[in-house]
């Protein structure tokens, strides 16, 4: 590992704990929230209740957290491909967190969409079975969304100890 000013080695930090802490909070959600709603004998409206909740409180500091890594990860890249080290595993690593959004808005948004206006009563109501398999499918394609911001950390990694 070349040396690294104080500061771009705890930028360094701040950017692989922080991509492996959204990792565990995504994959928390799928492991934990999910099978825990799912189980819970509840009614439609009490099964998409506990999917709002969990899904409200990791819309508002997953995707600002996960922008915040990958500006960290640019600004190492830029210094280090400055001072002539290698700064590739930055640029990528701030590229995997940013990936969250468009795979979320493609894959998972149109679920959101309508569990959201099922859970206000704006849309269309869903029957248990229906409910049980969007909750059950966004928990899925949320699993995916753990490997984005844990290959931003290994990567982030990588980059340190080079």
């Amino acid at each position: 590992m070349p040396f690294l000013s104080t500061p771009l080695t705890l930028s360094a930090t701040g950017g692989i704990l922080g991509s492996a802490w959204i990792s565990g909070s995504i994959g928390a959600l799928s492991i934990c929230a999910i099978p825990a709603i799912l189980q819970s004998g509840t009614t439609t409206e009490g099964l998409l209740r506990g999917w709002y909740i969990q899904f409200s409180r990791g819309m508002y500091y997953i995707p600002t957290t996960g922008a915040f890594i990958a500006l960290n990860y640019l600004y190492l890249a830029y210094r280090h491909r400055v001072h002539g080290l290698e700064w590739r595993g930055y640029a990528v690593g701030a590229l995997s967190n940013l990936l969250l959004a468009p795979f979320t808005l493609l894959f998972i948004g149109g679920i959101n969409n309508i569990m959201i206006a099922a859970n206000s009563g704006t849309g269309k109501s869903l029957s248990q079975d229906a409910a049980r398999h969007l909750i059950g499918k966004w928990g899925n394609l949320n699993a995916v969304r753990v490997v984005m911001p844990l290959a931003g950390a290994v990567l982030g990694l990588w980059n340190l100890l080079q």
